[in-house]
């Protein structure tokens, strides 16, 4: 069988699709390390640790003694605020707070209406504070390391406003939830190196008292539900005054989610992101990233197709082999990517999640496209 000219062409044009297309994928953009490492200086930040619960008696205990104990040299104390709740709560933070030196409680009321209860409980807290830094995070979150704490504290300089640390899901989760998490954070942490701040969906975040207190912390978010990080990175998270903490142990590890609060989870982020600014590039790129990725597998599954139908063999395996190239890039790319986030997803099954990320993200843009806007904000 001769090789036709057109056979030549359509050949090279997949191949070059393929080799392009990898370049489109937030695996193959790895945070960098940002800013001078502090770790060893003497010059340790004093830190206030805010957490907000309610109804979490389970993950308080097993969560807030590893924020409690870490290995750190400066001042730091962790702040508990209830948000009024309905089981054994405040009867662990009790016992805890025995335990513990540096562990401070208060509470939000229950009659609190027309505001958002968590966002009015992470400013109880601050304004609780003793210190100048205070890191948000959440009773379901855990440090990875006992280093994490001087991990933050490294990227605390007098031109640092705000820094953002990884936050992923603990290895009982699902391995597509573990993956797209790691997605959106490199996704978000590009967008915060090279450009501006657009969103943070992360448990993980530091920040100046003094600039929340000025700026009047949620007052211009106070009305949505939810979108706490998301709102306060991308209103204070200024260009070259926010730090991506990029290292292993800056890391905290979020409790598996059950399906219902990961849905809810996301339908929320999907609401908060219609209100954000500078999201213009961000979604440009996210969408190359779709796009390139189903293009290519469009193309070279509708080329094989035809191949077939028309007896044009050697097409047909030419197309199947840009095909199979096209995935063992793409899963040693994923390796390293798991390598690098300290992750244990099998790279053989990322593309297949890739590919299928696309389709679940659309479904929960139609959920949330039929939820009523109150369901958002406060009522």
């Amino acid at each position: 069988m001769t090789i036709d000219t057109l056979t030549i062409i359509i050949g090279a044009a997949l191949i070059g699709l393929s080799l392009f297309s990898v370049v489109f994928t937030p695996l193959i953009r790895k945070p960098r390390k940002d800013k001078t490492d502090r770790q060893n200086q003497n010059d340790f930040p004093s830190i206030s640790i805010v957490l907000a619960v309610h109804d979490g008696e389970e993950e308080i205990e097993r969560n807030l003694p590893k924020f409690l104990t870490q290995d750190y040299e400066g001042q730091f104390e962790v702040i508990v605020v209830d948000e009024s709740s309905t089981d054994n709560t405040a009867e662990v933070l009790k016992r805890l707070k025995n335990n513990y030196h540096n562990l401070y409680t208060t509470f939000i009321p229950d009659s609190s209406h027309y505001i958002s209860r968590r966002k009015l409980a992470l400013t109880v807290g601050v304004k609780a504070a003793k210190h100048d830094w205070i890191i948000f995070s959440d009773a379901d979150c855990s440090p990875a390391d006992d280093k994490w704490l001087r991990a933050m504290a490294a990227k605390c300089d007098n031109d640092t406003e705000l820094v953002i640390g990884a936050t992923r899901y603990h290895s009982d989760a699902t391995d597509y939830q573990r993956l797209e998490r790691l997605m959106t954070w490199w996704r978000e942490a590009y967008e915060t190196q090279h450009r501006q701040v657009f969103t943070y969906s992360g448990h993980n975040m530091m920040f100046r008292r003094e600039k929340f207190v000025k700026d009047n912390g949620f007052l211009n978010s106070l009305m949505y539900l939810r979108g706490e990080y998301d709102f306060l990175a991308n209103e204070y998270g200024e260009t070259m005054k926010t730090v991506v903490a990029a290292e292993p142990q800056a890391t905290l590890i979020e409790d598996a989610p059950s399906k219902k609060t990961w849905i809810n989870d996301h339908l929320y982020h999907i609401e908060t992101r219609k209100h954000l600014k500078h999201g213009r590039l961000y979604k440009t790129l996210e969408n190359a990233d779709t796009f390139m990725l189903h293009l290519n597998l469009t193309c070279h599954i509708a080329v094989i197709a035809l191949a077939t139908v028309t007896g044009n063999y050697i097409l047909c395996a030419a197309a199947a082999l840009s095909l199979l190239v096209n995935y063992l890039i793409r899963v040693i790319i994923a390796g390293n990517a798991m390598r690098a986030a300290n992750e244990t997803i099998s790279p053989m099954k990322i593309p297949f999640l890739e590919s299928f990320m696309a389709w679940r993200n659309l479904s929960l843009k139609i959920k949330h496209s039929k939820c009523d806007k109150y369901d958002f904000i406060r009522r």
